[in-house]
């Protein structure tokens, strides 16, 4: 266990860094984004932001709510998800590159412990995760520093992006007043409540299979 919580309480230690030294970045983003550009500009900007989330301070929020604005809620959606989970899926092989490093400081029996803790409660985590900030770099990090699959990783890193996707280009599109809070709360509450209907699904069917 302990691990888990040195690994993850690393990567949020070093992305609160970065966010701490590259905050004007964050304002810079926010500004061009605002600024009149043509769709295709727009649309490679937000994608380039959304897809270095795991390295740089990205108002991914922001981002999303501002892509259901100017690219409706089908194409604001599909830019999201795809940015966002290609962030995860590179936060996912720096953990998986960086394994073997920390290996050196843990027993076997701890890694073994941390594999088997993941494997029953890491699926539901990596898709709450999405509809948090930092938590969701963290945790694709994490992941990858476990004997989690890629495909798996890959399964619910996705439904977890494409709830928060869809919320906020939904908003974008049709609200023109928002409640961050209250957005917030939606996302998280949507988002467990569907990570946790699929991994039952899952191993109902699993449980089928075996029998």
């Amino acid at each position: 266990m302990k691990r888990l919580l040195f690994i993850f309480f690393f990567c949020c230690v070093l992305i609160i860094a970065t966010f701490l030294m590259f905050g004007d970045l964050e304002q810079w983003m926010a500004v061009n984004l605002h600024s009149e550009k043509s769709i295709a500009t727009y649309t490679c900007l937000s994608f380039s932001f959304m897809a270095l989330d795991t390295l740089l301070p990205v108002p991914s929020s922001l981002l999303m709510i501002l892509n259901g604005k100017i690219l409706g809620l089908f194409w604001g959606t599909l830019m999201s998800w795809s940015s966002s989970l290609l962030a995860s899926v590179f936060g996912f092989y720096l953990g998986r590159s960086a394994n073997p490093y920390f290996d050196k400081f843990f027993s076997g029996q701890d890694k073994a412990f941390s594999n088997n803790f993941f494997q029953k409660f890491g699926n539901l985590a990596i898709t709450i995760s999405k509809a948090l900030p930092i938590l969701s770099e963290a945790i694709s990090f994490v992941a990858g520093t476990t004997a989690i699959s890629f495909k798996t990783f890959l399964l619910y890193s996705s439904l977890g992006h494409l709830v928060v996707s869809v919320i906020y280009a939904y908003l974008g599109n049709f609200s023109n007043t928002i409640n961050s809070g209250l957005v917030t709360v939606m996302v998280i509450v949507s988002t467990v409540i569907i990570g946790w209907v699929v991994q039952k699904i899952l191993k109902y069917k699993q449980k089928e299979t075996n029998t």
